[in-house]
């Protein structure tokens, strides 16, 4: 039985609390308060501070520019005092739900040739993503290592991820290794004790990975260690002569990808192709990623298992929420004949109910 997995943002917030799509970006300075430092009486350092989210605030700015709605914030954020901590009340209570999706801004970006703009998001989304889960755990990704992968024969299973994030990385103890099927120009001497070693799992990153690096030079990429901080791509540059300044290898919405990740959407393909099951863990098939609807529709077959695990915590309206992810995968998917398998209560719970 081959058993493909499929990972969304969903699933890495549940297991270490990093920024579903909505929050991306928006919430950094929310998520990242904690490693604010301190003066002596014990009060925030707010020039520090301010130097930290400086390009937070450049992108309140930005985000101003396009859509004017968006002018108090800035105002807000400089008028803020000590209130370095209510980011969601000086944020959150006024946007509620008529914040855009930072997607939605890249793409305006791009649209007018607005390149620096461009590179200032991507810059926060490495630095939200490589922070937001510093504190903790990870136990949700640890757990679906020991209970699933390691009780499975590694031809017999795959994973295909829409997260920029490395929270599902190898691990050395649980003898589990993962292979990006990229060819790096370039690895990491502690990365290469480990990666792609001893029979690795197909882990394959559709949207690219913050430990990737790729110099916009000569195009060579880059495998680093998977553990990243905010500043960890300030000093890095490109291992052969051009000596350019390398960038993490994370593909934004809405710009042309890279031909050397192309062929990882072939092994997607055929990867869902030859899947008995598929299991989609925290992502739900947003009507705007055409490129992926269209791959999973071109590679389902009539007779593969489809499951969906998501954290749906209103009891009342469960039935309501299942029925409307039926129809969604139906609508889609109309080739599918077995009956689609719902799990409404989360990761966790669809990890402590797994038999092997």
């Amino acid at each position: 039985m081959k058993h493909v997995y499929v990972f969304g943002a969903g699933a890495s917030a549940a297991s270490a609390n990093t920024p579903l799509g909505r929050d991306l970006v928006w919430n950094y300075p929310l998520d990242c308060g904690r490693l604010l430092p301190y003066n002596d009486n014990g009060s925030p350092d707010l020039q520090e501070e301010n130097e930290r989210f400086s390009n937070y605030r450049e992108f309140l700015k930005l985000a101003a520019s396009i859509y004017p709605e968006y002018e108090f914030l800035l105002k807000e954020w400089d008028e803020r005092g000590d209130m370095v901590f209510d980011t969601r009340g000086i944020l959150n209570k006024r946007l509620r739900n008529k914040r855009r999706y930072v997607d939605e801004i890249l793409m305006m970006l791009q649209q007018n040739g607005d390149i620096k703009g461009v590179e200032l998001v991507r810059r926060l989304i490495f630095e939200h993503l490589a922070e937001s889960s510093i504190g903790h755990e990870n136990l949700l990704y640890k757990r679906f290592i020991d209970r699933v992968l390691k009780s499975n024969h590694p031809g017999q299973v795959a994973i295909l991820s829409f997260n920029f994030d490395v929270l599902l990385h190898e691990d050395f103890d649980a003898n589990v290794y993962f292979d990006y099927l990229l060819k790096f120009d370039w690895i990491d001497d502690k990365r290469k004790k480990f990666y792609a070693q001893n029979n690795p799992i197909k882990l394959i990153k559709l949207n690219g990975s913050i430990d990737w690096g790729i110099c916009p030079s000569c195009n060579h990429l880059h495998l680093y260690y998977p553990f990243m901080f905010k500043n960890f791509f300030d000093n890095k540059r490109c291992s052969e002569n051009c000596g350019e300044s390398v960038q993490p290898f994370i593909i934004i919405p809405y710009e042309p990808y890279p031909k050397m990740i192309q062929p990882l959407w072939s092994s997607a393909e055929k990867e869902l192709k030859t899947a008995n099951i598929v299991t989609v863990i925290g992502y739900s098939f947003p009507e705007y990623d055409r490129k992926v609807v269209n791959l999973f529709s071109r590679s389902l077959g009539m007779h593969t298992k489809l499951q969906v695990v998501d954290c749906y915590g209103r009891k009342k309206n469960e039935d309501i929420k299942r029925r409307a992810i039926i129809m969604k995968c139906k609508r889609l998917f109309p080739m599918l004949k077995q009956e689609i398998d719902i799990h409404l209560d989360g990761f966790q719970c669809y990890l402590n109910n797994h038999t092997t």
